[in-house]
C-alpha cells in the first residue's frame, strides 16, 4: 500500500483547498470575523472537511478499490471547482468600481471647464 508521492502533496493541496471553502464559508454564515463562536465551528468544520476529504483521496489511491475513473475526477476536482465557482461569485458580488471612476472623471472635467470659463471671463473684464 503506497502513494506515489506527487499524489500525496496533491492530496494535501486539494484537502486543504476543500479545508479553505469549508472554513470561510461557515465561518461568513455563522456570523463573520468578530464572532470567536464562528472562528470556532468554522475551524471545526473544516478539519472534519480536511481530514475526510483527504483519508477519501488516499484510499482512493490503494490497490484494492474498485471506484470508477469519473467519481475519482469528481471527487478530486470538488474543492478546486467550488473554490472558482466562490472566487467568481465574490468578484460578481461586488459594486461597480467604474461608475465612480466616471463620475469623478466627469467632476474634474466639469472643474477645469468651470476654471477655465472663470479665468476666461476675468481676463475678457480687464
Amino acid at each position: 500500500m503506497t502513494i506515489n508521492p506527487g499524489m500525496l502533496i496533491f492530496c494535501l493541496l486539494d484537502s486543504s483547498i476543500a479545508f479553505l471553502l469549508v472554513f470561510f464559508v461557515s465561518r461568513a454564515k455563522f456570523g463573520g470575523e468578530k464572532s470567536m463562536l464562528a472562528r470556532v465551528i468554522s475551524a471545526i468544520l473544516g478539519t472534519l472537511v480536511f481530514i475526510v476529504h483527504f483519508g477519501v483521496l488516499i484510499w482512493f489511491n490503494t490497490e484494492p478499490v474498485t471506484i470508477s475513473a469519473a467519481g475519482k475526477a469528481v471527487v478530486y476536482a470538488a474543492p478546486i471547482v467550488l473554490s472558482i465557482l466562490m472566487i467568481i461569485l465574490t468578484l460578481l458580488s461586488q459594486p461597480p468600481k467604474k461608475e465612480n471612476e466616471e463620475e469623478t472623471e466627469e467632476s474634474e472635467n466639469d472643474t477645469e471647464e468651470t476654471a477655465t470659463a472663470e479665468t476666461n471671463e476675468g481676463t475678457a473684464a480687464k
